[in-house]
């Protein structure tokens, strides 16, 4: 009996350890290489889809919701109606969010993925592949809290942990923001 209790725990041991490690990693601010925070460049030239005329530089010094996509991608299609309903979550708190698709494609296709998502934001094109280079991953879809620092997370998992990692960082921004002595 006291051996198959050894050996029970043993198994749960291991296999607690094992499943630990396929845990997505709480991501933090992103670094450079002699550890000082990175902040966001809003001169990175896109081109308006929604709205020709807005800049990327018109969501600077705010909390930002990045939403880096492919249109055809069915990972970003199941993934923008979660982007959006934690935006409108945190929208009444100053939270404003941008959606940014990768470059070699149709603007015709980021339209009808527009109008497919309902998407209510503006949405912007990374023809020049600007954006990509400086935060892509390689992967879509990317979600970027960008802190009304400048300073930025990215978010390559679309998993229910990563989004309440999102929460979990976008609450903290928002608690730090608010004036001394209220609750």
């Amino acid at each position: 009996m006291k051996r198959l209790f050894t050996l029970l725990m043993a198994f749960a041991f291991f296999t607690g350890v094992a499943h630990a490690q396929f845990l997505p990693p709480v991501p933090g601010i992103e670094k450079d290489e002699k550890g000082v925070p990175k902040k966001l460049d809003y001169s990175i030239p896109l081109t308006g889809i929604s709205d020709p005329g807005i800049l990327l530089s018109h969501f600077s010094q705010r909390p930002l919701f990045v939403f880096y996509f492919s249109p055809k991608c069915p990972h970003c299609q199941a993934t923008f109606p979660k982007y959006q309903a934690i935006l409108k979550e945190y929208e009444p708190r100053g939270l404003q969010g941008i959606a940014i698709s990768v470059g070699a494609v149709k603007k015709n296709d980021i339209r009808m993925f527009m109008d497919q998502q309902n998407a209510q934001i503006p949405v912007f094109q990374d023809e020049n592949r600007k954006f990509s280079d400086l935060y892509g991953t390689g992967h879509v879809p990317l979600m970027i809290v960008v802190l009304a620092n400048g300073q930025f997370i990215r978010y390559t998992e679309n998993s229910a942990e990563t989004l309440d990692q999102i929460k979990a960082e976008l609450n903290k921004e928002f608690n730090s923001a608010k004036p001394k002595g209220k609750k």
